[in-house]
This record gives C-alpha cells, sequence and structure tokens, in this order.
C-alpha cells in the first residue's frame, strides 16, 4: 500500500509517551469521572513540494470513568529491625490501585495542497483502560491499552483498527518532584512502532518546576498560591490516518513540533478552564 508521508515518522513512536496515549493530566482527578474538552488550531503553513498551503482545526473530547478501585491497609508487625522508622516501614503495607475506561472522540479538519480535494475530514474514535497501582515500595506503576480508529469520513466503511499500550512506573521524591520511565508500542495499520521514554519533574524555586519527557517535552510551570498554572515549553506532536487519495484508501502520517504556553485556571472544585 503507497503511503503519503506528510513529515517523517522517524521519531513519530516516542509520542506514545504523552497524553495520547496514557492520559498522564488524568491523575489530577482519580477516583471520579472527568471530561476533557479542547479546540487546536494550525494556521496556514506553506509545502515546500507543492504550492498548496496546509493548515487544521482540531476538536477533542476525552471522558475517563472508574471501573474499579481499591484502598487497603494491611498491618503485619515485622521485628526484623526495631528502629522506629524501619518498623513502621515493614509491618505496614497500604495497597491503592484503580482501573478507568477511556472514550476519546478527535475530529479534525485539514486542509493539504497534495491532492485535488484538499479539504479532508478525519475522525479518531479510540477506548481503552488506563490504571495505576502503588507498589510495594510506594511507587507507581501506571499503564494504558488502547483500540482505536482514524479514518477519513470517506474510508470510515474500511476501518483498519490500530492498537497501542504503554506501561511505566513513577517515582515520587516529594510533593512536586518525580521522576518516571516507561516503555510503548502501537501498531497501527501495518506499521509497528516502539518506543521508550524517561521524565520527571524538578523543583526551581517556591513557583517554579522544569517538567521533561524525553524525547518528546520539555516545559516550566510557574504556579501562584490560588492554583494558577502557567507553563511554557516545546513539544511533539504526531498522528497516523486512513484518508481517500486518487480513489484509494492510503495512510497519511503526520508529525510536527511547536513551542507553546498555556493557562490552567481552577474556577471551582469542578470546572477547569486552559487556554
Amino acid at each position: 500500500m503507497n503511503k503519503i508521508i506528510i513529515i517523517g515518522l522517524c521519531i513519530a513512536g516516542t509520542s506514545l509517551c504523552r497524553a495520547q496515549t496514557f492520559e498522564i493530566d488524568q491523575l489530577e482527578q482519580l477516583f471520579r469521572p472527568r471530561l476533557r474538552m479542547n479546540i487546536k488550531y494550525i494556521f496556514d503553513s506553506k509545502f515546500k513540494d507543492t504550492s498548496g498551503v496546509f493548515k487544521q482545526a482540531e476538536a477533542n473530547a476525552v471522558f475517563t470513568f472508574p471501573l474499579k478501585t481499591t484502598i487497603s491497609a494491611e498491618v503485619k508487625p515485622d521485628f526484623r529491625s526495631l528502629k522506629i522508622k524501619d518498623l513502621l516501614s515493614n509491618s505496614t503495607r497500604i495497597k491503592a490501585s484503580q482501573t478507568l475506561g477511556l472514550l476519546r472522540v478527535n475530529t479534525k479538519q485539514i486542509n493539504a495542497g497534495f491532492d485535488s480535494l484538499p479539504r479532508k475530514n478525519l475522525i479518531n474514535i479510540t477506548t481503552g483502560i488506563l490504571g495505576v497501582q502503588l507498589t510495594r515500595m510506594y511507587n507507581i506503576l501506571f499503564y494504558s491499552v488502547n483500540v482505536s480508529l482514524a479514518e477519513e469520513d470517506k474510508t470510515f466503511t474500511a476501518a483498519m483498527p490500530r492498537v497501542s499500550a504503554l506501561i511505566g512506573q513513577l517515582h515520587p521524591r516529594g510533593l512536586r518532584k518525580n521522576f518516571f520511565y516507561g516503555a510503548a508500542a502501537t501498531y497501527s495499520d501495518g506499521l509497528f512502532l516502539p518506543a521508550i521514554c524517561f521524565g520527571g519533574s524538578q523543583p526551581l524555586g517556591k513557583h517554579f518546576v522544569f517538567n521533561y519527557t524525553l524525547p518528546v517535552q520539555l516545559n516550566l510551570q510557574y504556579r501562584n498560591a490560588a492554583g494558577t498554572l502557567i507553563t511554557a515549553g516545546v513539544t511533539g506532536d504526531g498522528y497516523r490516518t486512513g484518508i481517500n487519495y486518487q480513489k484509494r484508501r492510503v495512510n497519511a502520517n503526520y508529525l510536527s513540533a511547536s513551542v507553546y504556553s498555556n493557562l490552567r485556571y481552577k474556577i471551582n472544585q469542578t470546572f477547569v478552564l486552559r487556554l
């Protein structure tokens, strides 16, 4: 099958370590349902090899909901060490885990200059599970398995399933400091992409935190006493979708890098505004 390469896929697999596979930011609101919606617009960009332009409007909605939650504490005296700190640590076992369901609907309208019908309406529907579990060493194991359909509206009747998975572990080192690592993989209509990722958060003073998810994202965050969060950084993004090209279904692959800034403002206990 011919493939139209908009931008090469040489590092696209690493984008799996971002929220597209595992909604990391959903950890802000465990134990209850959550709906997140956002829109994005990419302004006109010229192609190097054609006279056309590329632009994209996107709307995204993600709904996560608890499927199973376990929280328990178990005390079994362990006298291998009589130090108070070791006695409490060795004798107390806290078990905590949660499995969540995920449903994502993403729509894009793109204009591309490589086709006689440049405007294309793309639809991505994803369902899956994601979970977190407290380990014996009080780290956090996280995982995700998703199945999705990503097609143009004209090719949805010939849609091919796409599968992605991620597993990793987060090591807390304080309220604002941590590091994590993981491995991800996706199978997308004949293309297999493995990836590894490493990241974390490092406080820089009272109000600033440096976050990194290598090799796809770096950012600096500022948070005030009221909980308002301002973030600025660089990030990579990508997707693969079926499209109708010259009366045939082919795959289009997209990869981008961007500099960004955003504002997160907590209106109340229910609503959060992101700009």
